[in-house]
């Protein structure tokens, strides 16, 4: 009887996944695609590391998310290395944890 119950939830649950579809689509042609932003940061009174990034910024979001990345894990590696130090300092053992099952 189990067995049946579940062959006939099965059967219907793929019933729906083949109906539902097509009529998801039938919805008609949608909106517009909206315009891209053109959005830049303005360089005025800007100089030094801020310009360099307001630049990247404004000419190539690719490279700035990926330097923008890389600078994150490298500030959250050196986090981790003043935490450790410090912790070891006030004498707390700071290492792997050992899961033990």
């Amino acid at each position: 009887m189990l067995k049946r119950l579940g062959a006939f939830c099965f059967f219907a649950l793929m019933l729906v996944f083949q109906i539902f579809p097509p009529r998801v689509r039938a919805g008609g042609e949608g909106l517009d695609v909206p315009e891209p932003l053109k959005r830049q940061v303005p360089l005025e009174g800007l100089s030094g590391i801020s310009l360099f990034f307001a630049k990247t910024y404004n000419e190539n979001l690719v490279l700035y998310a990926i330097i923008c990345t890389a600078l994150m894990a490298v500030v959250g590696i050196a986090i981790a290395y003043v935490t450790d130090a410090a912790l070891k300092m006030m004498g707390m053992e700071v290492g792997k944890i050992e899961h033990k099952e």
